[in-house]
């Protein structure tokens, strides 16, 4: 089970992940060699434990081009609700591969192999409003809840 881990600052916890177009891939076909696609784009996602859909900014919208499918009615904190643009992508986590007792010395920027994890479902989620370009993707519990997240003593994990 891959795990992602990182610090956070008893507030937020942000990570890099990718967001892949659903047209062009297809996570049912077992046919596919997915450990041979090219690393995706990284954006950074806020952890959203209230948030029940995940959703992207214009940014990532425009990073892949991606074409509106309907609309979404999305609320927050009080009695207003907005309907914003809908989209359908995948969502894939990125770990590197690091071989036991591998050192990258500081200043050098490391080539290092990474495996590129798909969420398995395709994910219908909106355009974020307005994030002040502090990130990318609010990632919700329509992806937290397909694995184990544990926030503890400035630190989290993700296990999926």
């Amino acid at each position: 089970m891959p795990v992602i881990t990182g610090p956070h600052n008893n507030s937020d916890i942000f990570l890099y992940l990718s967001i892949i177009d659903a047209d062009t891939i297809d996570v049912s076909d077992t046919t596919q060699q997915f450990g041979q696609i090219a690393s995706p784009p990284l954006f950074k996602a806020l952890i959203d434990t209230g948030a029940q859909k995940t959703m992207i900014s214009a940014n990532v919208i425009r990073s892949l081009n991606l074409t509106p499918r309907g609309k979404i009615l999305v609320s927050g904190v009080g009695p207003m609700a907005h309907y914003h643009n809908g989209y359908l992508f995948h969502v894939a986590f990125i770990v590197p591969i690091m071989p036991s007792g591998q050192i990258v010395a500081a200043g050098v920027p490391p080539h290092i192999q990474v495996m590129v994890n798909i969420h398995k479902d395709v994910i219908y989620g909106a355009e974020i409003p307005s994030t002040g370009g502090l990130f990318d993707v609010l990632l919700g519990m329509d992806v937290l809840s397909s694995g184990l997240l544990v926030v503890q003593s400035g630190q989290f994990s993700f296990s999926y």
